[in-house]
């Protein structure tokens, strides 16, 4: 009996060392190498041409009826209509916009003797990007100006900026009008002449 058990211990040594070597034996298998692939490149090309700069509207101030008075007075503006709208079309060139104020008369010609017209543009961005977009630095509007028959830059682009469309917004009191005491009462209008020179100052 002890025999059997020794020779049936032997068999299982044996059977398990078989099993053991069976596993041993089992290859491992490695990925084939992945050989790297060279880029392609290819190109987009775009030839924009360049447009032109134009000035399509200016502001009108209206002072409305008002009272006379004996001593130097000035008036505010009541109402505006219009904005101040540029765009260059893409040349980046740079310009400038100047305004000349023809004095004051009425319709018989009688003149509006030294009266000032004043300009004070009371926005905070007083010009702005018709598009939110827009990657170019705005021109420069002049927030304060006193108008005269000479003309006077209100707006300034630099070579390379005020590229695109914008619009300047004066509100209904940002203009005034000084009166010099001395002046009679009547219905007085100027001229604006607003002009656009294709080129900074």
């Amino acid at each position: 009996m002890k025999k059997l058990v020794r020779n049936s211990m032997l068999v299982g040594a044996a059977v398990l060392g078989i099993g053991s070597l069976g596993t041993v034996a089992q290859a491992a298998t490695t990925p084939e190498p992945t050989t790297p692939t060279t880029p392609v490149t290819s190109e987009a090309t775009a030839e924009i041409t360049p447009g032109t700069i134009t000035l399509s509207s200016s502001p009108s101030f209206q002072f409305g009826k008002v009272e006379a008075s004996a001593n130097d007075v000035s008036y505010n503006s009541t109402s505006v209509s219009g904005d101040l709208k540029i765009a260059d079309v893409g040349t980046g060139t740079g310009y400038t916009v100047t305004v000349a104020a023809s004095p004051f008369t009425a319709k018989g010609g009688a003149a509006l003797k030294n009266a000032q017209l004043i300009l004070n543009n009371k926005e905070v961005t007083p010009i702005k990007a018709d598009d939110a977009d827009n990657v170019s630095t705005p021109p420069t509007l002049v927030t304060n100006l006193t108008l005269s028959s000479s003309p006077v830059t209100v707006l300034n682009a630099a070579a390379g900026s005020g590229v695109g469309a914008y619009t300047g917004t004066y509100g209904a009191t940002d203009a005034s009008l000084k009166v010099p005491a001395g002046n009679i009462g009547g219905t007085y209008s100027s001229t604006l002449t607003w002009t656009l020179a294709n080129a900074p100052a």
